[in-house]
């Protein structure tokens, strides 16, 4: 390997030890030799970190950094404070990747002179592909502010219209990311929930040149396995306040040009995200009063409010505009008695 590898791949690691062999052994694999794999354990309680520690004792290309937990964002940036690659990418230590997926983003950032490269990828529930996602914009070479808030307006959320979602794909796990660029703009992953919602649109805000590649060479499982995404405590609630604070601020940060549509597009997500919320709540273990009393804060939470002003909510698919209505009144008791009749209940 060179002194400087081609391609730094961060993959950090909580309680994976069940899937992380094939996580590893397909980056190992890639026909992009040149690389270094960088795998942070983030305080995880399993044998990860023995685990990884074999692993760099068997292949001089991987490095470990053990650190305490401090959650998904904060471990990619400890990976890329040591990744000494030219460009940078990400996979999550359940996921695993098909062979040539560096090699022809790696190519792709060459041929383009990119700051950033994405591709598509595919769910696979069980050992069958279950929803294959193709890059809308596979194919295409975006270059300055205008061609490339084609593609990252879509990091925010759906437009408004008859559409459930936004084909954009907002994982950072899909691309590579020259690490100069990285570094002379200063990207970091915040802590927060979606965190690569954000760390995408800076990013994409800041770049000269964005390419988008067919294929959907990553495999994202989708096994059941644990997740944040499905876990619920007070804390769970917090966390999608904050994020509905953060989308506010960061659709106030972008150029007049694009605010409003950036706002538009922040302000479904945000009744999306108020959706799955008031869903994790009503699946959750707490008792009916301190559920009607979570949902009654979310409700009335000032940046879903502000969502809820002059939204078109006309042009949303039927089930979603209801739901808008619902959330516009307030009504604690349609949003909980809607959300169980969607789960059956």
């Amino acid at each position: 390997m060179s002194e400087a590898p081609l391609l730094s791949v961060i993959v950090p690691m909580y309680n994976v030890e069940k899937f992380l062999p094939e996580c590893v052994e397909s980056i190992r694999n890639q026909t992009l030799h040149d690389i270094e794999i960088i795998l942070v354990d983030d305080g995880s309680p399993d044998c990860c970190g023995e685990m990884a520690e074999e692993y760099a004792g068997q292949d001089s290309r991987v490095r470990v950094v053990h650190r305490a937990n401090g959650g998904l964002g904060p471990a990619r940036n400890s990976g890329m404070e040591v990744a000494r690659g030219e460009y940078i990418g990400f996979v999550d230590s359940d996921d695993w990747i098909e062979p040539d997926m560096y090699e022809r983003l790696y190519e792709a950032a060459k041929a383009n002179d990119a700051d950033v490269v994405f591709t598509g990828m595919k769910t696979v529930r069980h050992g069958s592909t279950d929803i294959v996602l193709e890059n809308p914009f596979a194919g295409r070479t975006l270059c300055g502010s205008k061609e490339i808030f084609e593609l990252r307006r879509g990091f925010y959320g759906a437009a408004p219209a008859r559409v459930k979602d936004e084909p954009t794909l907002v994982s950072v796990d899909v691309g590579v990311y020259r690490r100069s660029f990285i570094e002379d703009n200063d990207l970091r992953f915040i802590a927060v929930r979606s965190e690569d919602k954000f760390f995408n649109t800076v990013a994409c805000r800041v770049a000269r040149t964005v390419v988008c590649i067919t294929g959907t060479p990553y495999c994202y499982r989708k096994d059941d396995q644990p997740s944040i995404t499905k876990s619920f405590d007070r804390k769970t609630i917090d966390s999608f306040l904050r994020l509905f604070r953060l989308l506010e601020q960061m659709a106030d940060e972008e150029p007049e040009q694009y605010w409003d549509e950036c706002h538009v597009r922040e302000q479904r997500c945000v009744l999306d995200y108020c959706r799955v919320l008031i869903g994790m709540i009503e699946d959750s273990m707490e008792d009916d009063a301190a559920k009607t009393a979570f949902v009654r804060e979310v409700l009335a939470h000032p940046v879903l409010r502000h969502a809820c002003e002059g939204y078109p909510w006309w042009k949303l698919p039927t089930q979603q505009a209801v739901f808008y209505l619902v959330l516009k009144a307030r009504s604690v008791v349609l949003a909980r008695s809607l959300t169980r009749l969607k789960r059956g209940r």
